[in-house]
Order: structure tokens, then C-alpha cells, then sequence
């Protein structure tokens, strides 16, 4: 589908080639849009396992212990993104988030000019839904983070999560930020360690992005739907447009995250990794050829 519309150069399949070829065959896809790299061949490139010994920094005696890292398709596709033979890296359909994020942080490395590495869902209204997409911000595109990264992140983890949100949608989908931080309650309505948490968090972004509206603590309802936003908060300066969700903990923003997949009637993209050095995106287990497809697109933004 990329290479039909336009969208994609060449896409390269990495793991066994035979069962690669085999599926291929299945579907009838032309072979002139995909070349296919055999993981277990390819990884014998002593040049492989040189970068992976100078990425992780280890000895030439631990030698079969990269080799045997460098045989997983996982750490080879990291590799040939390290080495500038591909230009982006999506991979997790088989495979467990933290062995994509470890993957990451031992082969990519993160980007220090960003300062964090967190992730976003991108909730969308689909151009038909005309509807809805009046009621997910004006321009009907919302992150939410941080659904895979983060388990309980801290006031300081909070704001670079912000400040990487407010980049990521300005530079790669030229939107304004409105930055919302969650909570159960909304401008003191209950109390609690993660209300407090949130309200310092909203108190610490202002002060380092002034010129971004931000707001919180809100319940979700008060940072997306004026309505509510009038009858709860009505001084909230977001007047329940937020396009930025800032989420207290990964329960909050997995479970929030998944709720949206499998029970709005807006569309889910992501996670999308970011701040590494090099664009490389976990994709769900549960994603079919769909979700591949509006994540490769993505991933092509994130392109330097």
C-alpha cells in the first residue's frame, strides 16, 4: 500500500527470508516493492558485530555474546539504522515493547538535545468522521503520553515529556501545542500525592514553556470538551481544547490508550518512540496491516 501511494522508497523485511519469500507468494505481493534480508545469513557481516561490540562497548572476548545478539532480527534491524543502511526501523509484531525499547537505548542511543525518551499515541478523527473530529481538537489529532516508557515518572520526567510532546507536534505536524496534565480531579476537586504531582508538574511546564497554553490538574472531560470545561474549570485556560494529554503514570496512559483503540470512534497510531537519535517505532501485537501502514508513515516524518 506505501509503495503504491507514493509514500514509501523501498521497504526492507528483515528475519527468515524463506518464510519471508513464503508469505509473500501467499498474498501475491510484488517483489519489486520489498526486498528481503535473511537475518540469520546477514548477521555472520563481521561489520555487524563490530558496531554492535562499539555500540554496547564491550570486549572482543564476549564474542559470542554478540554474536548471539546479532543473530536476533530485532538487534540486526538496530544495526543497519545505526549504520545508515535504512533510514527508519518499525518492529514489534512478534515482539515484547521492552525488548524494542532495550534495543533502542543499547543500539540507537537517545538524543541528549531532547533530554528524554518517552512516547506518544496519536488519537485521529478519520477525514470522514466530521462528527467526531470536532470534538478531538480542532484540528482532530491528540498525543497522549506516555503509554510505554514511563512507568511512574517524577514532576521533572513530567515536563520533559511535555516540552518532547510540544516539539514533536509542532515540528512534525505544525499544530500549536495546548498542553493538558491529567488527573482524577480538576483544579482542586479531590486531593491526592498524584494531584499534587500534577498540579506542581502544570506550575513547572508554564515556567519553562510560556508560550504554549497550558493547564491542569483536569480530568479528562475538562481538557477536551469545552462544554465540560465551562462547568468545571471555567478559568482553565485550554477551554477544553487540549491536543497534548500528559498522563500521571503508564497505567493511566496504556490503559487510556487501548480504551480509545478498542472502544472510540476515533483511530489509535503509535506508540511512537521518541527521542533517540534515530527514528525507531514499537508497533503493537495486536496491529494489523492498517496500523503498520499509518505508523510507517509517521516514522517517514521522524526522517532527518
Amino acid at each position: 500500500m506505501l509503495s503504491g501511494d507514493g509514500l514509501l522508497g523501498e521497504a526492507v523485511l528483515i528475519g527468515n527470508a524463506d518464510i519471508i519469500n513464503e508469505n509473500a507468494r501467499t498474498v501475491e505481493l510484488n517483489k519489486k516493492v520489498f526486498s528481503v534480508i535473511d537475518a540469520g545469513k546477514t548477521a555472520k557481516n563481521p561489520r555487524y558485530a563490530d558496531e554492535y561490540r562499539r555500540a554496547r562497548n564491550l570486549s572482543v572476548l564476549e564474542q559470542e555474546r554478540i554474536m548471539n545478539d546479532v543473530n536476533d532480527p530485532i538487534v540486526l534491524g538496530a544495526l543497519m539504522l545505526r549504520l545508515g543502511e535504512v533510514d527508519a526501523y518499525i518492529a514489534g509484531l512478534r515482539t515484547s515493547t521492552a525488548q524494542i525499547l532495550r534495543t533502542g537505548l543499547n543500539v540507537i542511543k537517545a538524543d541528549r538535545m531532547i533530554g528524554v525518551i518517552t512516547a506518544f499515541s496519536m488519537v485521529y478523527a478519520d477525514s470522514r468522521e466530521r462528527r467526531f473530529k470536532s470534538v478531538i481538537g480542532d484540528e482532530g489529532v491528540i498525543l497522549m503520553a506516555d503509554p510505554v516508557v514511563n512507568s511512574d515518572p517524577s514532576v521533572g520526567v513530567l515536563c520533559k515529556i511535555a516540552e518532547a510532546a510540544a516539539r514533536y507536534l509542532r515540528l512534525y505536524l505544525n499544530l500549536e501545542p495546548r498542553i493538558a496534565f491529567l488527573s482524577y480531579s480538576t483544579k482542586g476537586s479531590s486531593e491526592g500525592r498524584s494531584v499534587d504531582k500534577m498540579r506542581i508538574a502544570t506550575e513547572r511546564a508554564r515556567e519553562k514553556m510560556p508560550e504554549y497554553l497550558i493547564d491542569g490538574e483536569l480530568q479528562l472531560d475538562a481538557a477536551i470538551s469545552p462544554i465540560a470545561s465551562e462547568l468545571k474549570a471555567p478559568e482553565n485556560a485550554l477551554n477544553g481544547n487540549a491536543n497534548i494529554l500528559i498522563f500521571p503514570n503508564l497505567d493511566a496512559a496504556n490503559i487510556g490508550s487501548k480504551l480509545v483503540k478498542h472502544f472510540g470512534n476515533a483511530k489509535l497510531l503509535g506508540p511512537i518512540i521518541y527521542g533517540l537519535q534515530k527514528p525507531f517505532n514499537d508497533i503493537s501485537r495486536g496491529a494489523n496491516e492498517f496500523d503498520v501502514y499509518d505508523l510507517a508513515i509517521v516514522t517517514q516524518l521522524q526522517v532527518k
